[in-house]
């Protein structure tokens, strides 16, 4: 939910969209009873507020606010015919529930009808008009390294940004005719920005002893072009830290990666209380998974296996089997896409994570979190820190049931995608917090409801 504050566009068309609805709801009651009657319906108000929240989380669930996502009015009355759906039986049972807050058929429903119709009418025309370079800020990238390029791939592919990418800029000339996109050199900086009135530079190149245009990026900034630091605004837009130009200093120096005591301690009371209560909750659900298992396939229900905690601590962890019981006779290996040694029931609770269930014991007992990075095997934590730089920095917190590299990307298998959730587990680490917390708690109920990223 967290990533809606990443940018401003976003949340303000979050807001926006929740007035939208609420006003589609006043406007229902006052075809229905009158214009005087439907504004005096009793707390109207309040129940107009109460239908935006509930549809717009619904919409955010629905994947409404991913903005790459949905650009076409096909995936857009998609997307909001399943967020109505869902914040339909959400409303009902509330006013069910809480009679005061009960909203009148005649009233709810074409409401309803008509936000299908409003909402993503509305959207095409946002998306048309926000695409327009008139309200896009012209964007110069200053380096042309990874970095540089991955930023340049989120400004063409991210629309909820509000940049129009001009070009990077190199070191030397002799780029300009090798990488497409590179428009000069750091010594035209000045020149570039007044030509092609640029209003946005990002420095995003590593190594700068001796080679950043200061003058010149004060000159510019001073004129009133915004000036921002790649590191910052990459960790920004996408909630990870990139680590394939990180120094070490970078990491020593850098805000963050601090938590108060107290702050561990609330996380720990919050962890006990909510393993304690989905416990409590899923222990039919357990007791179902358990005979499925028993049924399908030879072997214990639970799997156990040592995994590396916080600060490398060892611990065994609980899940239920989800794999034949001769699936590591040659050795230890990640889990592959269709993997041949999953059973029929496996694949089912692994898709949904009912596997998972059993370590709300091992948060309990203090070997896990509810939230952190993903508990590794020790073997491969050996083999991917060869590979994969910083990675046993993400033993410096507890593992997690669920994490921030849980919820935005799949299932890590090779180097790459190791490499990939390690930027967003040192992000998690970076901006720790009990909100942040709240916040991937939310996205896994998303994650698991919409079943992404699961294997």
């Amino acid at each position: 939910m967290v990533e809606l504050l990443r940018s401003p566009r976003r949340l303000l068309l979050f807001a926006f969209e929740g007035v939208l609805v609420a006003v589609v709801l006043i406007v229902a009651a006052c075809v229905r009873l009158g214009l005087h009657e439907g504004l005096t319906y009793p707390h109207i108000a309040k129940k107009a507020l109460l239908v935006g929240l509930v549809v717009q989380g619904a919409a955010y669930y629905a994947g409404m606010y991913e903005l790459h996502s949905v650009q076409t009015a096909r995936s857009l009355f998609s997307g909001v015919l399943k967020a109505l759906a869902l914040a339909s039986v959400i409303l009902w049972g509330l006013f069910y529930a809480v009679r005061p807050l009960e909203i009148g058929r005649g009233i709810f429903l074409p409401a309803i009808a008509f936000t299908a119709l409003v909402l993503p009418t509305w959207r095409l025309v946002y998306n048309r008009i926000s695409s327009n370079a008139g309200f896009l800020r012209r964007t110069l990238i200053l380096g042309n390294g990874d970095l540089a390029h991955e930023i340049a791939t989120l400004i063409r592919e991210g629309p909820d940004f509000g940049l129009e990418l001009v070009g990077l800029l190199s070191r030397d000339r002799i780029s300009l005719a090798l990488e497409e996109g590179v428009i000069g050199t750091y010594a035209e900086l000045r020149d570039i920005v007044e030509r092609q009135d640029i209003r946005f530079v990002i420095v995003a190149y590593p190594d700068r002893r001796g080679t950043l245009p200061v003058e010149q990026l004060l000159e510019v900034k001073f004129r009133g072009v915004e000036v921002e630091e790649g590191v910052s605004l990459y960790e920004r837009i996408t909630g990870k830290i990139f680590v394939r130009e990180l120094k070490p200093s970078q990491l020593i120096f850098a805000e963050g990666f601090t938590s108060r005591p107290t702050t561990r301690r609330l996380k720990r009371i919050l962890d006990v209380i909510i393993a304690g209560i989905g416990i409590a909750l899923s222990a039919p659900l357990m007791l179902f998974t358990a005979l499925a298992i028993k049924i399908d396939s030879p072997g214990p229900i639970l799997y156990t296996q040592e995994r590396a905690g916080e600060f490398g601590r060892l611990f065994t962890i609980l899940k239920f089997r989800s794999m034949r019981i001769d699936a590591e006779k040659n050795g230890a290996q990640f889990a592959k896409e269709n993997d041949d040694r999953i059973t029929l029931v496996g694949r089912f609770i692994r898709k949904t994570r009912l596997d998972e269930l059993p370590q709300l014991w091992n948060v309990l007992r203090g070997d896990m979190s509810m939230v952190g990075p993903r508990p590794e095997r020790p073997v491969f934590i050996e083999q991917l820190d060869q590979q994969v730089p910083f990675f046993k920095q993400r033993l410096y917190v507890k593992p997690g049931v669920t994490g921030h590299a849980q919820v935005r990307c799949k299932y890590g298998a090779t180097a790459d995608d190791m490499i990939e959730k390690l930027q967003y587990d040192l992000y998690y680490i970076k901006s720790y917090s009990l909100l942040f917390d709240l916040s991937i708690m939310l996205d896994t109920i998303k994650v698991v409801l919409l079943r992404i990223g699961a294997r």
